[in-house]
């Protein structure tokens, strides 16, 4: 078997295990909606947050865990398909990591109207997730794009070595004015 049917292969099947653990806990979430005995539980905090919601919240952290088993995965994968870009894998991973931040942070708001002294240290929280993620996403497309242009154009690949006798032919010519 080749390298290539096998990496496939590996994608397939972290493709099949995302895709039926979504649908399962999707499954599950509307279950959950669906009983009578979650509704009439009553609220964890009067009001402001119900038993249902606390459940629902519940499903969509597990919901939430099966994407980051993903973005593990999806990032192994990358890092073994693509070696000439070194940060493939973690941009997409990055990029997993944002949308799941982004899905968190909508769906528990509900804690911090049930909790209003959470909302500041809540959003900031979020905020500086998102921020660190989005910073890697740029330093590494910065520091691959010489790779990632070359694999999209479909032309050899710049050794480190000539990467480097490069940026220093750069340097010297222009501190030479040319």
């Amino acid at each position: 078997m080749t390298s290539q049917l096998k990496s496939d292969r590996q994608l397939l099947r972290v493709a099949t295990n995302l895709a039926i653990g979504i649908v399962g806990l999707v499954a599950v979430r509307f279950i959950v909606q669906a009983l009578p005995m979650f509704r009439d539980a009553g609220w964890i905090v009067q009001d402001k947050l119900s038993v249902m919601s606390g459940a629902v919240m519940v499903v969509d952290a597990v919901l939430l865990s099966v994407l980051v088993r993903f973005a593990i995965e999806l990032r192994a994968y990358l890092l073994g398909r693509f070696t000439q870009i070194r940060g493939f894998g973690n941009i997409a991973a990055s990029l997993v990591f944002l949308v799941i931040a982004a899905i968190a942070y909508m769906d528990f708001t509900a804690v911090t109207t049930a909790w209003p002294v959470t909302q500041q240290p809540y959003l900031w929280t979020f905020f500086g997730v998102a921020t660190a993620l989005l910073l890697q996403i740029m330093v590494l497309l910065f520091r691959d794009r010489d790779a990632m242009a070359a694999l999209i154009l479909r032309q050899p690949l710049p050794t480190p070595a000539q990467d480097e006798m490069s940026s220093e032919g750069e340097a010297r010519a222009a501190s030479a004015g040319r």
